[in-house]
């Protein structure tokens, strides 16, 4: 059988869905034919499978909700490109928005199953896999920043930022004045390179001047890369430098390379990057927000921009080598980037949940990026038990617990149910019990 699934009932998986539209996606205002591709990986053929697709969401009206697939045999793929489904995005659907949809499907036999997925809708924002999202100034998105330059250099007296001295080739540590959450760790300290890129922590003995790709071994850990080129700043008897400044007033701190030389063109680079104190400007998984602001476009093009977790599998790549992201805004003068968990809707990702009272009750999910285990516990308001299930991206049954009465808490060990490690990428951790529904995300990384 393709994926190896054991038992000597159907069993389905949504494999992907297609929208058919000439950019190959939704748009605010627009009305689009999709459709699913199923496979039958079970032990059983299907005969007269029939679907239906459901939504939530307030901003998408379902024109058609039917799609007839007729026979699905062991081990076949199909599409139903004969019968799709149609829906409505409203005018008022912010850019980028990810709508939540169930699939129903049932077939002779007394065969159901549910299966969940999302559909984009408009331009999505560039995103490491659902994490961190980047927004550009002027862009369509809600999270979009506006460029506002904090000087914090020695030819101004407002802000009295504090010169460094780096020269070619250096790095130096930095205590933070707060404490900033990054890819769901601690940090206290910045290393900051005389390179155009700061890393989280103590990595004084790193000074990479040769950029790379993101995510890339190449580099240092937990990186931001506000311009990462060979740069030196260190220019005898001028005002160039990299400078460090806490605005306590507005709870942020601000390193600003201003006017460094660019190797080999010699051209002179400025540019920001501005570090937001988690606890003051709160975001859906407690990580702090950065902005890189650029107060003249880049003077070469063979530079890296974009942000990589610690464990460097894991970024979002703005720009590599003069080839932009797809959905990325080119850098200009008084140009911003801002780097949030933010999703393009504001409210979060519609995680894929029944209009059920909450009553009172909880669910975590910690940590929300995760290497080998993943804690779950619940409490029930009213009821006695619950059942948890964590599905991929597709919306494929990986895992279940059964419930353990009205309060409990269990490990993930980020296998699925015939105890393979799972590959990396999304996963949705789902509860449910009788008058309690709520979904959670979660990213599997090596």
């Amino acid at each position: 059988m393709i994926l190896g699934h054991e038992g000597v009932d159907p069993y389905l998986v949504l494999i992907k869905n297609t929208v058919y539209d000439a950019n190959g996606r939704i748009d605010p205002g627009e009305t689009a034919d999709f459709t699913a591709t199923l496979v039958n990986i079970g032990g059983a053929d299907l005969t007269n499978l029939s679907t239906t697709i459901h939504t939530s969401s307030s901003f998408i009206t379902i024109n058609d909700d039917a799609g007839y697939f007729g026979g699905l045999p062991i081990d076949s793929i199909k599409e139903n490109t004969q019968d799709p489904y149609s829906v409505t995005a409203s005018p008022s659907t912010p850019e980028g928005a990810s709508i939540a949809f169930s699939l129903i499907a049932v077939a002779d036999g007394g065969f159901c199953d549910t299966s969940y997925f999302s559909l984009i809708v408009g331009e999505n924002a560039p995103t490491d896999t659902g994490y961190y999202y980047s927004y550009y100034s002027g862009g369509p998105h809600l999270n979009c920043p506006v460029f506002n330059w904090i000087a914090i250099d020695s030819t101004q007296t407002a802000n009295s930022g504090t010169s460094m001295d780096l020269g070619d080739n250096q790095t130096s540590v930095v205590s933070l004045p707060f404490t900033f959450m990054y890819y769901g760790a601690n940090y206290n300290q910045v290393s900051i390179c005389s390179n155009g890129w700061i890393a989280m922590g103590s990595q004084a003995s790193v000074v990479d001047w040769t950029n790379s790709n993101i995510p890339h071994p190449d580099g240092p850990n937990a990186m931001i890369a506000g311009l990462w080129d060979d740069l030196d700043p260190g220019n005898i008897d001028a005002p160039s430098d990299v400078y460090y400044y806490d605005d306590a007033a507005n709870h942020i701190f601000v390193v600003e390379y201003f006017q460094v030389e660019h190797w080999p063109s010699g051209a002179m680079e400025t540019f920001e990057i501005i570090f937001y104190d988690p606890a003051y400007y709160p975001s859906p998984t407690g990580d702090g927000d950065i902005i890189v602001q650029y107060l003249v476009e880049q003077q070469q093009w063979d530079n890296t921009l974009g942000i990589e977790n610690n464990g460097e599998n894991l970024g979002i790549e703005y720009f590599y080598n003069d080839v932009y992201h797809m959905n990325a805004g080119e850098v200009t003068d008084e140009f911003a980037i801002r780097y949030t968990t933010w999703p393009p809707d504001q409210t979060g990702i519609e995680e894929y949940e029944t209009a059920m009272t909450p009553c009172e009750s909880s669910f975590h999910v910690v940590p929300s990026i995760a290497k080998s285990g993943v804690r779950i516990s619940y409490m029930l308001g009213h009821g006695d038990n619950a059942d948890l299930s964590i599905y991929d991206a597709s919306g494929r049954l990986v895992r279940s617990f059964a419930g353990s009465g009205k309060e409990s808490t269990v490990t993930w060990d980020c296998r699925d149910d015939a105890g393979h490690k799972v590959s990396n990428g999304i996963y949705f951790v789902k509860i449910e019990a009788d008058n309690y529904c709520d979904t959670q995300k979660v990213i599997v990384i090596d």
